[in-house]
């Protein structure tokens, strides 16, 4: 008997971790602020991060895919549309949040305060705009 393995998930794709990780280097080199990063699918699982370790660390996963959930739920709830970023303002920096357009796929990005929001905001946009594009088309994706 032959079995027909679907397509790899996101996160053992070779194909979305080396464009992932095309990204996030994209991301290093245009924000001069840019600390680290990394891409997660939307149930929590880590695809790459910049900088790069030896072991991964599920804890930024599972919370990025938490706050993306969150902000999702609210912005519905609030009948608002949908939601294009999230952004924590801290004392000496900012985390980013935010969708890779049509994919399951979100990144988290760490940004000091060397740079206005907007800049993080706006070449984020461009990066993963940039990103959809390479991806492999999977499933429609419906939020």
């Amino acid at each position: 008997m032959i079995h027909q393995q679907g397509p790899l998930p996101d996160n053992q794709n070779p194909i979305v971790i080396e464009e992932c990780a095309r990204a996030l280097e994209h991301l290093r080199t245009h924000c001069r602020s840019f600390r680290s990063g990394a891409f997660a699918t939307d149930d929590g699982f880590e695809i790459t991060r910049l900088p790069a370790s030896a072991e991964q660390d599920q804890r930024l996963a599972s919370m990025a895919s938490s706050l993306q959930a969150l902000t999702e739920a609210v912005a519905h709830d609030r009948e608002i549309g949908q939601t294009q970023y999230s952004l924590v303002e801290a004392n000496v920096g900012r985390v980013l949040l935010r969708r890779v357009p049509g994919h399951k796929i979100m990144l988290l990005a760490v940004f000091g305060d060397e740079e206005l929001a907007g800049q993080a905001i706006s070449i984020s946009r461009t990066v993963l705009d940039d990103l959809s594009f390479q991806l492999p088309r999977s499933a429609p994706f419906v939020r």
